[in-house]
This record gives C-alpha cells, structure tokens and sequence, in this order.
C-alpha cells in the first residue's frame, strides 16, 4: 500500500509540472498542421480545376466536330461546363485554326494560342484542324487567399501569381 501511495504522488506532481505543457506544444504543432491542410485543399482545388478545364474543351472540341455546329455554339459548352466550378466569364476561351499542327517538326511548346487564326466551324472544311483552349489565371480560381504572406512579400508574391495559369487544350480535326 504504501508503494502505492507514493507512485499516485509522484503521479500528481508530475501531471502537475507538465500541466502548460500540452498547450505549448499544441502551439507549435497547430500552425504547421494547418499550413498543411491548407496547401492539400489548395493543390487539390487546383488540380480539379485543371481536370475541368480539360474535359471542358474536350467535350466541346467533340460538339464542334459535328458539321453545322457553329463556333458560338463550342464556346457555350465550354462556359457550361466551366460554370459548375468558377464563374466562366474568368476564363479566356479560343477556338482556332489549328491547321498549323498538320506541318511536321512543329514545337508547340513554342506556339502563341492566341495568334493562331480564328475559324468558324460552320464555315470549317472538312478534316480540318482546330483547337478548343481554355486559359485562366490562378489568381481568380483559387480556393482560399494567400492569408499567412508577410504584407512585405505579397507584391512580390502577387507578380509571381500574376504568370500561373491553369489552361487546357484539345485539336480535334472537322467532319
């Protein structure tokens, strides 16, 4: 009994001591955690973002291969299915002439979307090329705002944001 006695003692004195000690450590295990969890929402929102975009001008490149669908027509199915998302009007939508990409050797990593001509696929002939793109900037889709950025960083940070941008494309030939 008396051994007892003397480890509910030292028991109470150590539960004593250690009392502050949980919280202290919840303090420095909390943000960390948190900045996780954050980042995990935020790769991930951006991720389905991007698999929308993608589906969105794949859906929309399969319409505008039909003949008689018109080019109006491609960029409604695109804002439709961007709508379930984010606001469409967000994003910039290009249908082309994608007849470029028939040439062999082309770089596309070296190709301008937005120069490329535009086409009317009413108008289009037949087996011709096009492409459906979809581009919007990080900045306007993002989940949450970037809260935890030292006021002294955040224009240097908001100049970084300003060249991310989420985009899909899909080149579809005309039937």
């Amino acid at each position: 009994m008396f051994i007892r006695r003397n480890r509910q003692v030292l028991k109470k004195q150590s539960d004593s001591s250690r009392s502050g000690t949980t919280l202290v450590e919840l303090a420095f295990v909390a943000p960390v955690f948190l900045v996780f969890v954050y980042a995990i929402f935020e790769f991930g929102y951006a991720y389905m973002v991007s698999n929308i975009i993608q589906e969105a001008t794949q859906e929309a490149a399969k319409l505008g291969r039909a003949e008689s669908v018109t080019t109006a027509q491609v960029e409604t199915k695109v804002k439709a299915l961007l709508d379930t998302v984010f606001d469409s009007d967000l994003a910039t939508i290009m249908v082309k002439n994608a007849s470029q990409f028939d040439t062999a050797g082309v770089d596309v990593s070296q190709i301008d979307f937005s120069a490329l001509p535009d086409i009317e696929l009413a108008n289009a002939e037949k087996a011709q090329l096009f492409i459906v793109r979809v581009e919007v900037p990080y900045k306007d889709v993002r989940l949450l705002s970037s809260f935890f950025v030292d006021p002294v960083e955040a224009a240097e940070a908001a100049t970084k944001e300003e060249s991310l941008v989420l985009s899909g494309h899909t080149v579809r030939r005309h039937e």
